[in-house]
């Protein structure tokens, strides 16, 4: 049973060798070259500055004055007195109506248009702030991605990339028959 079992052995292993050869050399390198990459990087830059902004002003408050006054009153009265001076009978109470109704507007126009210290776009004032934002900014930098090492072999120039330099480069030579 030993026999057999050693037999077996031998021949699954011998099996594995049958048909082919295989031998290593070694070749010395010339030199050796770095390759390159370029990588991308993304970063952030924070950038402030001052931005000026048109505000309406809460705290304004307007010349313009709805109220009725004395001079409005007066206008009515003028534009009535007016008025009576126009037409006859009916036509005559209608003319005092509309003259009194123009005298008012008139004065009330006059209070609220031609004031020397009216002021059309004084409501509105300036602010600045500080605005932020962040600035992509994109850097290239040049890394080494590995090494082509040159040997000669047989009289024929190669090249093995490897992560690193190296002196000498492993051969493999496969025989088979």
């Amino acid at each position: 049973m030993l026999k057999k079992i050693a037999l077996t052995g031998l021949l699954f292993i011998s099996s594995l060798y049958a048909g082919s050869d295989r031998f290593h050399d070694f070749a010395k390198v010339s030199y050796s070259e770095p390759i390159y990459d370029y990588v991308y990087d993304r970063e952030s830059q924070r950038e402030c500055k001052e931005v000026r902004y048109k505000v309406r002003d809460d705290r304004y408050y307007s010349d313009y004055d709805d109220n009725l006054g004395v001079d409005t009153l007066i206008g009515t009265a003028a534009g009535a007195v007016i008025g009576s001076q126009i037409g006859k009978g009916n036509g005559r109470v209608a003319a005092q109506i509309v003259g009194g109704l123009l005298g008012a507007k008139v004065a009330h126009e006059i209070r609220n248009n031609y004031r020397p210290n009216d002021r059309y776009d004084d409501n509105y004032r300036y602010e600045t702030k500080t605005e932020c934002y962040d600035k992509p900014i994109t850097s290239k930098r040049k890394t080494i991605s590995g090494y082509k090492n040159y040997f000669v072999y047989n009289g024929v120039e190669h090249y093995k990339i490897s992560d690193r330099p190296m002196r000498r480069v492993k051969i493999t030579h496969t025989i088979n028959f």
